[in-house]
């Protein structure tokens, strides 16, 4: 009978979603972080469950030949859930991931390509978000402990941009000299809530958000004179009124430059606005755009649907290529953005509509409107059953799905493979080195009706 606190020898069969080894233990599932696959250890049982143990490694008695030393020194951090795995070993992982998914669903007989991996692993991201709370030093900026709220400070991150790091800190001694007030989420006080800092990796360009509990903004001068030997291109003051998770409000007040900075995917520019989707890894983006790209198999002659199309990175990556592109979204500030960006980058052959995917793609269809060619970009829950309907009915050539869940994406695919489209390949993307996560673009396509 498990019981808390008792020690037992374990054999860690898989990684969780989350990066958490599993093994077995009277006939339960037991989770232990920390762990790798094929690995043994000596842990100690931490919760008891009907269906489900957790423990806490006390000795790794037999390592994985995969382990690698750990390059982190915020330990606790929940951001890189794989960091002791070999990088070799990790792209091995997320390609049995997403193979996997499309076992589960039937589709074992997939061609699935080797996955595309970075060739640097490393300070890739061009987006940090951080949490701000108080300490008795003080105001303290970082990320959660893994499955809590907990703050770890990060002073130093692997996978970011050296200048994020460096912005962390100077808004830190900012708060800690004048004693500005960091957010209590627990009494729903406090003035800074969260620090998000964003680069344009081929631009240059650098934005600072700082997340305030409301409009008041102490010291705003003496925060201008902390960041004004960095090339600080613009400082937004985000306002976020409400008792939420949600990192961002919906009212900004620029405190320096226009408020938006600029970056390139390929040659083609972007505004990016605080609020803005953008993909967190520009190189590994060039590879996954040239992907779906050439999954499209564009000859100029075609009218293309991008939904969930964001900014409109994708539709205008697209655009050059094609008659016309539609692009839907249901978020009007990404399509106010989608919008500029076309008009910046000289790009007529686009039209962008606000709205739910679900309820426009019926509607636009109705109307007779239709598609040679399909790409979607749809949230981790995958699409809607309307969405995937509308594109039976529409009947595109070809369908290019864009996914960060392979569950999801999986589910769909079945699904319109017996709607008669044939999955011709899926090729995984690592967009995020050191975690679980793991982007994949399949292709299919409609054969002609005899």
């Amino acid at each position: 009978m498990p019981l808390v606190g008792h020690q037992h020898q374990i054999d860690i069969l898989e990684l969780t979603d989350k990066g958490d080894g599993k093994g077995r233990l009277f006939d339960r599932p037991l989770f232990v972080e920390g762990l790798l696959p094929g690995e043994q250890a000596l842990v100690e049982l931490t919760e008891v469950k009907p269906n489900y143990l957790h423990g806490k490694l006390v000795e790794l008695t037999q390592p994985s030949a995969d382990r690698v030393a750990d390059f982190c020194p915020n330990t606790e951090c929940g951001g890189c859930q794989v960091r002791p795995l070999a990088y070799p070993a990790q792209l091995a992982l997320k390609q049995s991931l997403v193979q996997s998914a499309l076992e589960q669903v039937g589709l074992g007989e997939a061609v699935v390509n080797p996955i595309l991996g970075m060739e640097t692993p490393f300070a890739y991201r061009n987006k940090a978000q951080y949490a701000v709370r108080g300490s008795e030093a003080g105001a303290e900026i970082g990320f959660y402990r893994k499955h809590s709220h907990d703050l770890i400070t990060a002073d130093d991150c692997a996978v970011q941009d050296s200048l994020h790091v460096e912005l962390n800190a100077r808004v830190r001694n900012w708060m800690r000299e004048h004693d500005i007030a960091a957010y209590d989420e627990v009494a729903h006080t406090g003035c800074v809530r969260n620090l998000m800092t964003r680069k344009g990796f081929k631009s240059g360009e650098l934005m600072v958000v700082l997340v305030t509990l409301d409009e008041a903004l102490p010291f705003e001068a003496e925060l201008l004179a902390a960041l004004a030997d960095l090339p600080v291109t613009t400082l937004v003051q985000n306002i976020n009124e409400v008792r939420t998770n949600r990192i961002l409000g919906d009212k900004n007040r620029v405190l320096l430059g226009s408020g938006v900075i600029r970056d390139k995917i390929h040659e083609l520019e972007f505004e990016i606005s605080p609020l803005s989707f953008f993909q967190n890894n520009p190189s590994q983006t060039d590879v996954l755009y040239s992907k779906a790209l050439e999954y499209c198999e564009l000859t100029g002659s075609e009218t293309v649907f991008d939904i969930y199309c964001g900014i409109g990175t994708i539709s205008l990556f697209l655009a050059g290529k094609a008659a016309k592109v539609v692009g839907i979204e249901s978020v009007e500030s990404a399509i106010r953005d989608a919008r500029r960006n076309a008009a910046l980058n000289g790009i007529e052959q686009t039209e962008f509509h606000v709205g739910k995917a679900e309820q426009l793609m019926p509607a636009l269809h109705a109307y007779g409107v239709s598609a040679d060619v399909v790409v979607m970009d749809p949230p981790r829950k995958g699409c809607d059953k309307a969405v995937l309907q509308t594109l039976v009915a529409m009947a595109p050539r070809r369908l290019v799905y864009v996914s960060c869940n392979p569950q999801t994406l999986a589910r769909d695919l079945a699904w319109l493979v017996k709607q008669g489209f044939v999955l011709d390949e899926v090729q995984p993307v690592d967009m995020f080195p050191h975690s679980m996560h793991v982007e994949a673009v399949a292709r299919l396509s409609l054969p002609a009706k005899a």
